[in-house]
């Protein structure tokens, strides 16, 4: 607790830009924790503003919220997990004493302090902290949720005419953490199928209603958040796996962990991941497909030997079925990631190909 109230402290003191206070309405994902349960964070970015990681873990979120106006405040956000408190989902739910151990994490570090008391929209307690003096305004928000320490910094910008913050902007904090989600479970990306071409393992199939079932597959991707915040020691989660950072090595924008894999990032600031030169799947969707007499089934294995064929064969959507059961009797093809689907601008199955992959 005092380490991160210390690392606030010298984070909002050293900044230097930020933007004007309109909130837009839209809300943005921050991150996603693991810690005590697995929570997606999302929440409204005032008009103007980033955010910037400056540590992303599974139990730490501690990011600077900057614009280019440095007239107005600085702002950063910190949510960290302590075990002391994994059994307390708001603070809502500590007595006097409890909230009088806060309060002197506080003012040990800063004597100078005030201590009062404020809510949410939603009844949320937030403890705030504010020291004004000759030099500067200093304001900080703390709750908790489901034992995460959330809080909340602001102070003036380094050129505000006046190095006070107004009533309003004072508000604005209450607003931000009141908007701020925690939602269970990591987020789920929309996926549209219409016009694209997908990775996928087919684990069903039915002939008579002529319906295949698959999972789609899809790259794993990270933010440039995700991406920038790691360093040497840290775990990052590529996909499903939780990988330890033993070497951590950059060529330009790219990562590489490990000399295996490699984050590669796109010109949309948007990281790829890939284990050596294959890119990382994920699982995206499953859904039952309807397979009509036009679908064209590619076979580029030899079913009998699992080797690759001098020539593709371009076959019927009869033929994929016989396939498919055929592989269901011997127990050789078909749930692998071995296998591509295409569908049209209508989200209909226009073509399945299966492709020569060495893991088959």
């Amino acid at each position: 607790m005092k380490k991160i109230i210390a690392i606030l402290l010298s984070l909002a003191m050293l900044l230097g830009c930020a933007a004007g206070l309109a909130e837009t309405t839209e809300k943005q994902t921050f991150g996603t924790i693991r810690a005590n349960g697995e929570f997606t964070l999302k929440g409204i970015l005032p008009e103007g503003y980033k955010i910037v990681p400056f540590e992303l873990t599974d139990d730490t979120i501690l990011s600077r919220i900057l614009s280019d106006d440095p007239t107005a405040p600085i702002m950063v956000l910190s949510i960290a997990f302590d075990e002391t408190y994994a059994h307390v989902d708001r603070m809502n739910e500590l007595d006097d004493e409890a909230m009088a151990v806060l309060e002197k994490t506080f003012t040990d570090t800063d004597p100078v302090a005030s201590i009062t008391y404020d809510e949410t929209a939603y009844g949320t307690r937030l403890l705030v902290c504010r020291t004004q003096t000759d030099i500067y305004d200093y304001l900080t928000l703390l709750t908790i949720y489901k034992g995460y320490f959330v809080e909340f910094v602001m102070i003036p910008g380094h050129e505000a005419a006046e190095q006070r913050l107004t009533d309003e902007e004072v508000a604005s904090c209450n607003t931000f953490l009141s908007e701020l989600d925690f939602i269970e479970g990591a987020e789920e990306a929309e996926v549209t199928i219409a016009g694209k071409t997908f990775t996928a393992n087919i684990t069903g199939f039915d002939a008579e209603a002529k319906t295949i079932e698959a999972t789609l597959l899809v790259p794993v991707t990270l933010t440039e958040w995700q991406a920038i915040s790691i360093h040497a020691g840290d775990t990052i989660r590529i996909g499903t796996t939780d990988v330890l950072i033993g070497t951590l090595e950059y060529d330009g924008y790219d990562a590489i962990i490990n000399d295996e894999y490699y984050l590669r990032r796109n010109e949309d600031g948007i990281y790829h991941a890939y284990f050596y030169e294959s890119p990382v799947l994920e699982e995206a969707k499953t859904l039952t497909i309807p397979v009509t007499d036009s679908l064209v089934f590619i076979e580029e294995i030899n079913p009998e030997t699992g080797e690759i064929l001098d020539e593709n064969k371009t076959m019927t959507a009869a033929d994929l079925f016989t396939a498919l059961e055929a592989a269901k009797n011997d127990g050789v093809g078909f749930n692998s990631e071995n296998i591509r689907i295409t569908f049209n601008e209508n989200g209909e199955a226009t073509t399945v190909e299966r492709f020569y992959a060495p893991w088959q």
